[in-house]
């Protein structure tokens, strides 16, 4: 598939899934040996982040995320996945949490 393809599958899936609650669409996006566990771990609230940058390589898309910060006692969040696709369905995702690798490591976490 084409890289813009396949960057509206990955934007489709955090926009439409993961910010509007459009669990239905998880069939239509994701390859079907992922979609239940898929399921399980959509983690986001809905507008609880926005979308910085999608970019794409081939069958590879990373989209960076930005969850803005609304109290002092909870920190602003950035970070990332990386989408692979294959036949326009994502069949691997991996998310990164920046903040949360620092609290896991006893930094400190800045807004």
């Amino acid at each position: 598939m084409r890289p813009n393809h396949n960057k509206l599958v990955v934007r489709r899936y955090f926009e439409e899934v993961l910010l509007d609650g459009r669990a239905d669409l998880i069939d239509e996006l994701f390859a079907p040996e992922i979609c239940d566990l898929v399921k399980r771990f959509a983690f986001f609230e809905a507008e609880s982040f926005d979308v910085s940058a999608v970019i794409a390589e081939g069958d590879t898309v990373m989209i960076h995320w930005h969850k803005p910060s609304f109290s002092d006692e909870q920190p602003s969040q950035n970070g990332f996945a990386v989408c692979h696709l294959e036949d326009g369905k994502i069949i691997g995702l991996e998310m990164i949490d920046f903040n949360g690798i620092l609290r896991q490591i006893g930094a400190e976490v800045l807004s």
